[in-house]
């Protein structure tokens, strides 16, 4: 079941907000969608993260996504050089973050909305 999104969403992903670097330069808190796409897992120096039917989502440094799941699934986290993944909520606050050269872990992809890597 995919997440319904409401105006209010809309409004916080404004064109503005949509526009992001891929670069690996420092990132900020405000997330954008990138070139983050399904993948396999094993990719060396990424964050990857699957939900239960096993569709994946890959981040690499400075990357972010809009993360498009509800229900279960897992998160991987192999950046390089300490990398984090920050997960924000609906609102746009972090609710979660992926510490450096952590997973499998399980998480509910329910409470999550957008993913921000930080390398």
């Amino acid at each position: 079941m995919r997440k319904t999104r409401t105006a209010l969403t809309a409004l916080a992903l404004s064109a503005a907000a949509l526009t992001g670097t891929t670069t690996g330069a420092a990132a900020t808190d405000n997330f954008s969608t990138s070139r983050a796409a399904a993948a396999p897992c094993t990719v060396p120096d990424a964050f990857c993260a699957t939900n239960g039917s096993g569709d994946q989502l890959v981040l690499h440094c400075g990357e972010s996504a809009l993360e498009p799941w509800s229900g279960v699934g897992y998160w991987d986290n192999r950046l390089p050089g300490g990398g984090i993944v920050k997960m924000f909520d609906y609102y746009g606050s972090v609710n979660h973050v992926a510490p450096a050269d952590s997973g499998p872990t399980e998480i509910n992809w329910s409470l999550v909305w957008a993913l921000r890597a930080y390398c």
